[in-house]
């Protein structure tokens, strides 16, 4: 809290006020002569004065009556202790001594404790008078803590919202740029209407947001676009694969290897350009009411057209439905197969959905080497592709970055973890919409 800038700022101001405060006290000491302690300094005068005040000792009658008169007029309680230590004369509340107190008192004039002061009686030696003052030293300490606490408080009142009021827009504009550092592209600082250095930075922050969103923009378009180009020639190579007539079985296999890379080319196409329509949010939801089990079922046929010898086991929730976009979706779950296809090395494949709460869970767990564990938060990002799976399987690494993209259009989202046992699990979670949604 110590380095927040408000906080910086109001020790500042409050620091300035202590300042005021001290040079004020000094130039009146040093120009007029008021020290800032002369309330320390009033006792031992008084106590003088009172001294010089008092008759001889050996006239008891008049001092008695002058050590009542102070108490009348002054309103202090007093006493008169001869060199022996007897009370010749007294007037109010008694005062207790003791041996060392009436030595200070002895010594001149000065405080003996709270409130209570004392002098040396003028022609005597070893008399004191002894008194204790209306306004005591605690008095004047608590007076010293209340105007402190009073000053704390004025500047708490006037300096600590004025400190807060200069640092809240900076506070907002941080927040801003924090949320868009970490992908919110569509935040602003919503500081433009301010006329000072801040709104200046503010505005500039605005448009360099705008700037890049309008060249992120583009550059999906451009993305888009291109993709939706190369669909053609390449449909156009497909047609042309299936009508060559191999004439040994060495060009039918390596027909087969071209026309494989053709599929992945296709499939990598088809995600780029469902991607950047999605970013662009050009393509609509058209959301259905939704089996589960055919939507599993139908998955899971699709990956053994790829893979006939590929074990997937399926476990789904009886009688579950939800609301969804059936394309995209079906292309989510395809690509979560695909990808424990590859990684899985062969291994048992195991596709679950279920709801947990208002949302429907859809995983696939493959029962491989997993993901290590410097990879596992970057393996949804786009055209990411870990050192582990370099080696020996295909693809661009948008599959995943694709099933995360669906499952947050439908306001969702997507989580990758290994599992005990071997294995990593990769899973959707799709919130259930209303019967109004369906329509959309």
């Amino acid at each position: 809290m110590g380095r927040r800038l408000y906080l910086r700022l109001y020790f500042a101001f409050l620091g300035v006020l202590v300042a005021i405060f001290t040079v004020t006290g000094a130039i009146n000491f040093l120009f007029f002569g008021r020290s800032p302690f002369g309330v320390f300094r009033s006792g031992p005068r008084m106590a003088n004065h009172l001294a010089r005040m008092l008759p001889p000792l050996e006239r008891p009658e008049a001092l008695g009556r002058i050590v009542a008169e102070m108490h009348d007029e002054l309103g202090v309680d007093v006493a008169v202790i001869s060199a022996d230590g007897a009370v010749v004369a007294s007037a109010g509340q008694p005062i207790a001594l003791d041996s060392v107190t009436l030595l200070k008192a002895r010594r001149g004039p000065g405080w003996l404790g709270w409130g209570i002061v004392g002098a040396p009686v003028r022609g005597t030696t070893g008399a004191v008078v002894i008194a204790r003052l209306p306004i005591p030293a605690r008095t004047a300490a608590l007076r010293a803590a209340l105007l402190l606490l009073g000053t704390l408080a004025v500047s708490l009142a006037l300096v600590y919202p004025l400190s807060r009021s200069i640092t809240r827009p900076i506070e907002k504009l941080s927040a801003a740029v924090q949320s868009y550092g970490r992908g919110d592209f569509s935040q602003r600082s919503g500081l433009g209407d301010l006329k000072d250095e801040v709104g200046q930075l503010a505005r500039s922050f605005d448009e360099m947001a705008d700037r890049i969103e309008t060249a992120r923009r583009a550059e999906r378009e451009l993305l888009a676009n291109v993709s939706h180009e190369l669909r053609t020639p390449l449909a156009r190579m497909k047609v042309a694969l299936e009508l060559i007539v191999p004439p040994d079985d060495a060009v039918k296999k390596r027909l087969a290897v071209v026309g494989e890379e053709v599929d992945e080319l296709d499939r990598l196409i088809a995600d780029v350009l469902t991607a950047t329509r999605l970013d662009l949010a050009a393509l609509p939801l058209h959301k259905v009411r939704l089996k589960a089990a055919d939507l599993v079922d139908k998955a899971r046929l699709r990956a053994l057209a790829l893979q006939p010898a590929l074990p997937v086991e399926a476990r789904v929730e009886p009688g579950l439905e939800m609301v969804a976009d059936e394309a995209l979706l079906s292309r989510a779950l395809d690509n979560l197969l695909d990808n424990a296809r590859k990684y899985g090395n062969g291994s048992p494949v195991e596709v679950e959905a279920r709801r947990e709460g208002a949302d429907v869970l859809l995983s696939v767990r493959d029962h491989g080497p997993g993901i290590p564990a410097e990879e596992i938060d970057r393996v949804f990002d786009p055209f990411f592709r870990g050192d582990s799976a370099r080696g020996h399987a295909g693809g661009f690494g948008l599959g995943l970055a694709l099933a995360r993209k669906v499952a947050e259009a439908h306001g969702g989202g997507a989580t990758a973890a290994n599992v005990e046992g071997g294995g990593a699990r990769i899973q959707l979670r799709v919130p259930t919409a209303t019967e109004g949604a369906a329509k959309s």
